[in-house]
């Protein structure tokens, strides 16, 4: 298996992401914009995404999973990577995924073939309230 990491950029469409002020926003009709735009583009991409893992078996590029991770700022609600697992490197979803993209999009592929070899994480549930 690998995994495909793949940046997508979208140019800036809303209030936010083209004034660059998104780092504490106070304004909701403009974080109200950038959520819509993020919308839409779940809307346009979602279904292509979804069907990835179930295509039918090929000999090479059978995609497994897919994830689209988004910034979490305001102004830069534009940019998401996404991580294909594959059974191997090659899938051809960064030269199909521009056509459903808006115009002035950039796609590239930031790693083709990315293995996994440890993982770490939290065992016990964080706790922000001991209760004494």
């Amino acid at each position: 298996m690998a995994t495909v990491v793949i940046r997508i950029g979208l140019p800036p469409a809303g209030e936010l992401e083209t004034s660059g002020d998104g780092w504490s926003p106070a304004d909701y009709a403009r974080m109200s914009e950038e959520a819509q735009l993020r919308q839409n583009l779940l809307d346009l991409v979602s279904p292509y995404l979804e069907s990835l893992p179930k295509r039918s078996a090929r000999r090479q590029g059978d995609v497994l999973r897919v994830e689209l991770l988004g910034s979490d700022v305001w102004s830069q609600f534009n940019h998401y990577l996404l991580l294909v697992t594959a059974d191997v490197g090659e899938t051809g979803i960064e030269q199909q995924l521009p056509a459903l993209l808006p115009e002035g999009s950039k796609v590239s592929v930031v790693g083709a073939s990315f293995q996994p070899l440890q993982k770490w994480q939290r065992q016990e549930p964080l706790t922000w309230w001991s209760g004494a």
